[in-house]
């Protein structure tokens, strides 16, 4: 007998041509009609496989449907044994062509798409690093692009880096820090270090140790040096 059978793409299918075998079994109650209840059971099978598999598979479609089908089975439901069938499967080579061309511009869709998503999200990450920290946003562009640095790009990018960090309309954070560096350009040393020891204390409170630790070093190297000794021996000398 003569069908189609579906492949992995809809719309698209093999043409097959069945033959086989089969036999009664004894019981009381006979199936009306074997030949058929044989004949579905291998179609059944024969579909389970090529609609796996695409047009352009129809040998290895046809091989693995014959090793199922080549052996005696019981046709489940029926008093029918299926002795053997064989299936010969053929594709229509232009349909196969055809098939195959929208599996590569699907495949290159897709592939376009993540690359597409994958710059997307590198833009939406190095807008965030600007906002936050523009100098950190620039540091990762030029790895991408080492040979883009010279003296007259790194003067540019300093005068964009300080723009970007006094303007960040979204990050609030970049405000602040323009803010507190404005009140501590004409402070004196001594406030200077008072502001930067009360914020190691407020780093203390929220479990920041470590960063703590660093403010209160910063202070230090802050303090200013102390005033040279006078040398009490050299003084009596001197006297």
């Amino acid at each position: 007998m003569s069908c189609t059978l579906p492949s992995r793409t809809p719309g698209y299918h093999f043409e097959a041509y069945l033959t086989g075998a089969w036999q009664d079994l004894p019981g009381r109650h006979q199936h009306q009609n074997p030949h058929d209840a044989a004949a579905s059971h291998a179609l059944t099978v024969a579909q389970g496989i090529t609609g796996e598999l695409q047009l352009s598979r129809e040998a290895a479609a046809q091989a693995a449907i014959n090793s199922r089908l080549g052996q005696p089975v019981e046709v489940p439901g029926a008093p029918v044994r299926l002795l053997w069938a064989r299936i010969q499967l053929t594709a229509d080579p232009q349909q196969a062509a055809h098939v195959n061309r929208l599996l590569r511009e699907q495949h290159n869709a897709e592939r376009r798409a993540r690359d597409d998503q994958h710059r997307l999200q590198r833009a939406q990450d190095l807008r965030e690093a600007l906002l936050s920290d523009p100098s950190l946003a620039f540091a990762y562009w030029f790895l991408d692009h080492p040979e883009a640095i010279d003296t007259e790009t790194v003067q540019r990018v300093e005068k964009l880096v300080a723009s970007a960090a006094s303007y960040a309309p979204r990050n609030t954070w970049v405000q602040v820090a323009a803010l507190l560096q404005d009140f501590v350009r004409n402070l004196p040393d001594d406030a200077r270090r008072h502001l930067v020891t009360g914020l190691a204390h407020i780093f203390d409170r929220y479990g920041q140790p470590e960063r703590a630790r660093s403010l209160r070093a910063l202070s230090d190297e802050m303090a200013p040096p102390p005033p040279p000794s006078s040398d009490p021996i050299l003084a009596d000398s001197h006297e």
